[in-house]
């Protein structure tokens, strides 16, 4: 490699590092790029929509239009069409970055092998969720929030590859019989039901709008929980152990994370 070519490559590595820090080293402009994406705003509307004084802001505006990632009109500020396109890939950075950070203990040590890698890719979608660890006095029950919210449930879907203490109560023998429950079971679940609460698993079986799927995989995910009402799963740690700390959300987009997540390991498993 002459020396006109490193020149080059430097040079390019110097532009992608002043874009990188022009998007991401300002929380101002991170926040008016994505504040435009949705239109264009007046500097009244920028200032009150970020909380922000003008002083501040104008000479962040300076910068994102001198480098053409935003245009003015009349007195509206909005993103040029290239600035629209990096905007659209730097949103869903942005909140999987937030996911992580928020609970980074939490994620580095969870086992995520088990998880597909476009799961992985869509793991901004849990922005909003939040972890819910167990309570020291009531160490074998799940949390509050996971009770309540599944006792009022009438559609659960779930994939389990451990057996909860109260796994049977919850899905067996404590659910009315218009709640629609489809159940995804490791083998080790399956023989254990069987052995152990035969008499329920026949009445569950029986039972028009219950169905059980067994998957013969080995997939190293606890338990993952998707219902009307909200999402909740659990991951085992790199240790391959199950300490209940839990994944709690109740947004749209976390519902159907679950949701698409349950259903693909369902694709691999048996119905009983």
């Amino acid at each position: 490699m002459n020396l006109s070519q490193k020149r080059k490559i430097w040079k390019v590595k110097s532009m992608d590092k002043a874009l990188i820090d022009l998007l991401f080293m300002s929380q101002k402009r991170r926040d008016l790029l994505l504040l435009l994406r949705y239109g264009g705003k007046t500097i009244e509307e920028i200032v009150d929509a970020l909380n922000v004084n003008p002083t501040g802001m104008l000479p962040q505006i300076k910068k994102l239009k001198d480098e053409h990632l935003v245009l003015q009109e009349d007195r509206e500020y909005r993103l040029t069409p290239l600035a629209e396109i990096l905007v659209e890939k730097m949103e869903p950075l942005l909140d999987t970055l937030q996911v992580i950070e928020e609970n980074n203990g939490y994620w580095q040590e969870r086992d995520l092998t088990a998880l597909p890698r476009n799961f992985l890719e869509r793991l901004n979608e849990l922005k909003f969720c939040f972890l819910v660890r167990p309570d020291p006095d009531n160490i074998f029950e799940p949390p509050a929030v996971f009770l309540e919210n599944i006792g009022k449930s009438r559609k659960i879907l779930s994939f389990s590859s451990i057996f909860h203490p109260i796994f049977s109560e919850m899905f067996l023998t404590n659910q009315d019989d218009d709640t629609e429950i489809t159940l995804i079971i490791t083998g080790k679940i399956y023989e254990r039901l069987k052995t152990d609460f035969g008499k329920e698993l026949k009445l569950y079986l029986a039972t028009e709008n219950k169905r059980l799927f067994l998957c013969t995989d080995e997939i190293k995910i606890a338990m993952l929980v998707k219902t009307e009402r909200f999402m909740a799963a659990d991951f085992l740690t790199s240790k391959g152990s199950f300490d209940q700390e839990t994944i709690i959300g109740f947004e749209p987009a976390a519902l159907r994370w679950a949701e698409d997540l349950i259903l693909h390991y369902r694709k691999h498993a048996q119905e009983i």
